[in-house]
């Protein structure tokens, strides 16, 4: 990982502490309305999370596969619905990154580090971890640690986000950015106190046994960290530096576990979780090839381990041992979309045909990942109506998902093939923006309102979307001191500027 990407997460993990930290001892359940709001309103939280996921998307550090970030979703909103805020919107995703952490940032963005995902041994561990952060949200933490530290501010955060991507790569101005994010988490862990956080292990274990989980889950997890830090020397798991554990901690939420019922709900099978573990592993490993040696030093004795297998032999487009490796784990009959979609793909490796996405897509209307696959296997015919067939199954995703970049991606490509530039240049735009490219997402959508056969219609959404997005520009160029015509700040190429291209 880069310099600045390591900074961009430390930051954020810092805003994360930061939000357990404020000296908040005789404060408990805050209303919505109390005196934090007057420091930063739900909606300046908002505004500052979206900022921070465009960073995130800018330096390509988000999982975008979408049977995780599907995963995720749910997991993250069966939580929610039995958290004190149900109805509270929240932005769940998955962080490309092995330290063991996760964090809550401003707005309800909630994020997970794969390395946590693939150190949790059940799904209960990772809702646990999940729950507590929901907590630190539905309190406003964060808003009251403004509150209590106002030398401290969070668009100060953001403004040191902005100067480091300014940099242009420039080493002096990314070490002079990293010092300052070290002692920017250094003041922030000073300021940390244990209230907040042992609020939302109550509130989370609450939420983890409502929601039919273990609620034994976080005292599992916070030992399993207390462990690792035992054998790692001066290296401690980066999940303790943000969330420090005690024995009384984890005394306390094994007592508190223990005097609560697991309500049996109907919610999805815990082995999947562990498929998508797998998952994770083989989609974030630097070299498949060494998973190889991975799955056979552990031992392929179940299904879960038997697809993450598989799934690396077919990335090193091996589809014959893949399909040795994963079939005779299919003679008993177990099937979920994640072992469904290796099928299908094993099927596709083997004889080109698209029939075992066709047939997917019949029994699972509008699922996102086997609509998006089949879509991409459309969109290599080179038949115009392979492409509208593609663009039929998509266009209904775009609503329900907006924040998934590739769709809008893979959506634009289709309408593109199949004669409609604007509904193309559209989902263009959204692409670019949600990749943190802002400008570009205005540009392209200052060039729609251009083309020929723009419709009253097609004119009020795109009028509509430029009135949201013009004043967070504004906004950006604003604090950078961007040029807009020449894209530059101090000299320097403004980071993650690119060619506009208009789907005409």
């Amino acid at each position: 990982m880069s310099i600045a990407r390591k900074f961009v997460l430390s930051v954020v993990v810092a805003l994360a502490s930061f939000a357990a930290g404020a000296n908040n001892e005789g404060i408990r359940l805050p209303d919505i309305g109390d005196s934090s709001g007057a420091v930063i309103t739900q909606a300046d939280e908002e505004a500052y999370g979206q900022a921070l996921m465009r960073e995130f998307r800018r330096l390509a550090h988000i999982i975008d596969d979408p049977l995780i970030e599907d995963y995720i979703d749910h997991l993250g909103y069966s939580l929610v619905s039995f958290s004190d805020e149900p109805e509270r919107e929240f932005h769940f995703f998955v962080v490309d990154d092995n330290n063991v952490n996760a964090f809550a940032a401003p707005g309800g963005y909630i994020g997970m580090h794969t390395g946590l995902m693939l150190k949790a041994d059940n799904e209960s561990e990772v809702a646990a971890v999940m729950a507590h952060e929901v907590a630190h949200v539905t309190q406003r933490h964060l808003a009251r640690a403004v509150e209590s530290a106002q030398k401290m501010s969070l668009p100060m955060t953001l403004l040191m986000l902005g100067a480091l991507l300014a940099s242009g790569g420039d080493g002096d101005a990314i070490q002079t950015a990293v010092i300052g994010g070290q002692a920017l988490m250094a003041q922030m862990q000073i300021n940390f106190t244990r209230s907040n956080e042992y609020e939302a292990d109550r509130l989370g274990i609450h939420t983890l046994s409502k929601a039919g989980y273990d609620p034994a889950g976080m005292a599992s997890f916070f030992g399993k960290m207390q462990r690792l830090s035992r054998g790692a020397g001066v290296e401690v798991p980066e999940f303790l530096r943000t969330h420090p554990v005690e024995t009384s901690r984890i005394a306390e939420a094994k007592d508190r576990a223990e005097s609560m019922p697991v309500i049996d709900r109907d919610r999805r099978d815990p082995s999947y979780f562990l498929l998508i573990r797998e998952r994770t592993r083989v989609l974030t490993a630097d070299r498949p090839e060494d998973l190889l040696r991975y799955y056979v030093d552990n031992g392929v004795d179940e299904i879960h381990e038997a697809y993450g297998l598989a799934l690396a032999q077919l990335e090193l487009g091996d589809a014959v041992a893949a399909a040795e490796t994963i079939n005779p784990y299919l003679e008993s009959g177990s099937s979920s979309i994640p072992i469904e979609l290796l099928k299908a793909e094993l099927a596709h490796g083997f004889d080109g045909s698209r029939k075992s996405f066709e047939a997917l897509s019949d029994r699972y209307p509008a699922n996102r990942p086997i609509s998006l696959r089949y879509a991409e296997l459309l969109l290599e015919e080179a038949e115009d109506k392979a492409a509208r067939k593609a663009e039929r199954l998509l266009r209904p995703l775009l609503t329900r998902y907006p924040e998934d970049a590739k769709l809008h991606l893979v959506y634009s490509q289709a309408a593109d093939r199949s004669g409609m530039p604007i509904r193309a240049s559209e989902a263009y735009a959204q692409h670019v923006y949600l990749q943190g490219r802002v400008y570009d997402a205005v540009a392209q959508l200052r060039k729609v309102l251009e083309l020929p056969g723009l419709d009253y219609y097609a004119r009020a959404r795109v009028e509509a979307r430029l009135k949201e997005l013009e004043p967070v520009l504004a906004e950006i160029e604003r604090e950078n001191g961007w040029d807009p015509s020449e894209g530059r700040r101090n000299g320097r190429r403004r980071v993650g500027a690119s060619t506009r291209v208009t789907l005409q």
